[in-house]
């Protein structure tokens, strides 16, 4: 009978595998969750080990998904930690520390590709065969971790209460809703090919920079 391993380095060394195999599947086939068995290959695990850590595939690609999630959040708040501090603010200040913020963002996105992928397909396939703790779970920390997020928003721009989570919540929109706009499957990209259909197929990185200044700085204005 398998056991759980006992050292607590050695949980999050297998976990950080499993999750980290199962990027590596996804960004090389990002239309279909690869199985628990190929997951295990590439990690280098026997198919019960993972079954230790996850209990589902899906399972798998949500906790990957809250890891990107925590990625992007942390990511902003070491930005305002390092650009902000205990200083207070002028007009121009605000909107350069947006502007920054933006880059620190679309940086994000850029360098974890997995991220709106798996994103787009949460509530149709992530969010599926799962038990209600492990998603209460998911949601709770995300939640947790937004809040907090958008209480350093409200200092760092002095914003009236609860106007960092808004400025957030409505970022998340406007990236998941380009990605999903522009997130052509391979068929319909070559169908689209012609210099004709540029104005409907723009880079999505480029886009997302664009608006998402144009709704931060015409938030803070």
């Amino acid at each position: 009978m398998k056991t759980r391993a006992i050292s607590s380095d050695d949980k999050h060394l297998k976990r950080s595998l499993i999750l980290n195999a199962a990027r590596d599947l996804f960004l090389v086939d990002d239309r279909q969750l690869p199985a628990v068995a190929a997951i295990a290959k590439q990690a280098g695990l026997a198919k019960g080990t993972v079954y230790l850590y996850f209990s589902t595939k899906e399972e798998i690609f949500l906790a990957l998904l809250a890891e990107e999630f925590a990625g992007l959040l942390s990511s902003i708040h070491a930005h305002l930690l390092n650009n902000v501090g205990e200083k207070k603010l002028s007009k121009k200040q605000k909107h350069e520390l947006a502007s920054s913020l933006i880059d620190a963002i679309a940086d994000y996105l850029q360098s974890h590709p997995e991220f709106l992928r798996l994103d787009a397909m949460s509530y149709s396939v992530l969010e599926q065969n799962l038990s209600d703790d492990f998603l209460y779970a998911f949601k709770y920390e995300l939640t947790r971790t937004l809040v907090d997020t958008g209480k350093q928003l409200d200092l760092a721009l002095a914003l009236e209460n609860g106007r960092g989570v808004s400025l957030l919540l409505r970022t998340y929109a406007l990236m998941r809703g380009l990605w999903q706009s522009l997130d052509y499957p391979e068929h319909l990209q070559k169908l689209l090919a012609h210099k004709m259909f540029e104005p409907i197929r723009p880079d999505f990185h480029s886009e997302v920079r664009l608006a998402l200044g144009e709704y931060w700085l015409g938030a803070l204005a």
